[in-house]
């Protein structure tokens, strides 16, 4: 299963104690995603949790994909809308977007496990 990585939820790793890699295989082989503007927010920060962010991007393999636009949530309701990616967001506004897409979404649940609906 493909899965696009948002920015909220790369930075959620530090903060929460699973481990995402393995709890994304329950739902099939995970094959990790994200985009460029989402690493470039990353690389904007200078917190831990984006140093941790960008360390598990490279750790991982996640892929990057190349987008066209600057708007990191349009860009992922767009590439996930396109290419069938189930999006990992823990942001309440994309969710919405994503949903009403009919996207189907991975978000952290009592930060112990994911929940996709």
């Amino acid at each position: 299963m493909k899965f696009l990585l948002d920015t909220n939820i790369l930075m959620s790793i530090e903060s929460v104690n699973i481990d995402l890699g393995s709890e994304l295989s329950k739902f099939g082989k995970p094959e990790l995603y994200t985009l460029d503007v989402v690493k470039k927010e990353l690389i904007k920060k200078s917190n831990i949790q984006a140093k941790i962010a960008l360390e598990f991007i490279k750790r991982f393999k996640v892929k990057v994909i190349k987008s066209s636009g600057q708007d990191a949530d349009s860009e992922i309701v767009r590439t996930a809308s396109e290419k069938g990616f189930v999006v990992c967001t823990q942001d309440k506004a994309l969710i919405k977007r994503l949903v009403r897409k009919g996207v189907k979404v991975v978000y952290i649940r009592q930060k112990r496990f994911l929940e996709m609906f």
